[in-house]
């Protein structure tokens, strides 16, 4: 394991390079679908193989894609920040996280067959992520100084084979290589709570890097039904050094766990219905699970089993529907729905991570230019959500009182596709 780590970090950095300003919280804080077809019905894609980056949602959806390519790229705008009431060190006060205000996520992905039984297949993608930076410090009254923030991201190259073992039915499965990006600043305020106090804040950019894998399964039952199926395991990450003081079990954020089971409906000809039903596990993460209140229990920050920032686990329902309304033209629309990541009694801590959004509303379109190029786009609207802090979210010792945040996005997607 130790010899591949060298050059497991090489092709990680080399994807960062192409995946600049990927944090994007959607479900949970990973990506809210992969692909521009998805992105137009809410993210949905388990059961529905129509694009090449299909696979990073299903690995068994290679054996029905045959041989295509696809790039495209996401150009967003998150709405985030944070509101203190009630603290005895200060005035009521709101602070606006947009320091960094746009983002672009560029995502590919090729298929390939290899037989009338297998097929292969690459996806890069962004897997999710979280950004904030508050020009206004918002911990500047419990001793905090300078612009406040954090910036968290992760990318994936997934390498994939699919086995179709019988005419309307496959299997497959993805080595998820992960690289991971995280830097904090403002935060020092925190330091007396850690149990290495030098690690905690404005330490600069650390990298991470780690193995995962999923699998899928994909079925077509009738001429009208679809089923498809995924599990991802446990993505064990490296640490990130620089900020062990922090992060629980030194600085690690493994990526959790997942699994979904998604249907394809075609009541009418030309028109889809997509159900996609996703799981994802926070509390397999110390870092990102634990609550803020095992710090006032005698765990430190950065401490094995330490505390986190309280993520509940995320069930995300996604709904769409796409339509072929013409031999060249398809339409589509969507709807994507995801429980709350962060409770009200788990607001402090996630100041410089608002992972808030519930409700995205997507659009998209396709254009066949001829049989081999096709262009897409989509558009997704997230209203602005706010969770109010409960009356003691801050704790006593930092004076009491509330945190509500508050996070919504703008995003627009554009790509095409080939096939060959």
């Amino acid at each position: 394991m130790r010899a591949v780590r060298p050059r497991l970090r090489h092709h990680a950095l080399a994807l960062l390079l192409i995946l600049p300003g990927m944090a994007r919280a959607s479900d949970g804080y990973f990506s809210q679908g992969y692909g521009v077809v998805a992105k137009g019905m809410g993210g949905a894609g388990i059961a529905y193989a129509a694009e090449a980056l299909s696979i990073a949602a299903n690995p068994a959806a290679a054996s029905w894609l045959g041989d295509r390519a696809e790039a495209d790229l996401q150009f967003y705008k998150p709405i985030r920040g944070a509101a203190i009431t009630g603290n005895s060190l200060a005035p009521d006060a709101s602070y606006s996280g947009n320091g960094m205000r746009r983002f672009v996520i560029p995502e590919a992905a090729v298929t390939y067959r290899l037989s009338p039984h297998w097929a292969t297949g690459v996806a890069l993608y962004g897997n999710g992520g979280l950004n904030t930076k508050y020009g206004t410090n918002p911990y500047e009254r419990f001793g905090g100084s300078g612009t406040a923030g954090a910036n968290f991201a992760q990318a994936m190259i997934s390498p994939t084979l699919s086995y179709r073992f019988a005419a309307e039915h496959s299997i497959g499965l993805s080595l998820n290589i992960a690289f991971q990006q995280f830097e904090t600043y403002g935060l020092k305020v925190f330091s007396a709570y850690s149990q290495s106090p030098e690690a905690v804040s404005n330490r600069g950019v650390d990298n991470a890097s780690g193995l995962g894998v999923r699998i899928g399964y994909l079925g077509r039952f009738t001429p009208w039904l679809a089923v498809g199926a995924m599990w991802q395991s446990v993505t064990y990450m490296d640490s990130f050094r620089k900020y062990s003081g922090l992060l629980a079990n030194g600085g690690n954020v493994d990526i959790p766990s997942a699994y979904g089971i998604g249907f394809d409906v075609t009541p009418v000809p030309d028109v889809d219905f997509v159900l996609d039903v996703e799981q994802i596990n926070f509390h397999d993460v110390n870092s990102g699970g634990d609550p803020i209140g095992f710090l006032f229990a005698g765990r430190k920050l950065g401490a094995p089993g330490g505390p986190g920032f309280g993520w509940r686990d995320c069930t995300a329902i996604k709904l769409g529907v796409n339509w072929h309304a013409t031999r060249r033209l398809q339409l589509r629309v969507g709807y994507n729905h995801a429980s709350e990541l962060i409770s009200e009694s788990q607001t402090f801590f996630n100041i410089v991570a608002p992972g808030v959004m519930q409700h995205q509303w997507t659009a998209g379109a396709s254009w066949a230019l001829s049989h081999r190029w096709q262009i897409s786009g989509a558009a997704t609207y997230s209203p602005s959500v706010t969770v109010d802090g409960a009356s003691n979210s801050i704790p006593a010792a930092f004076g009491g009182g509330r945190v509500n945040l508050n996070l919504g996005e703008i995003a627009f997607t554009l790509g095409g596709e080939y096939r060959f």
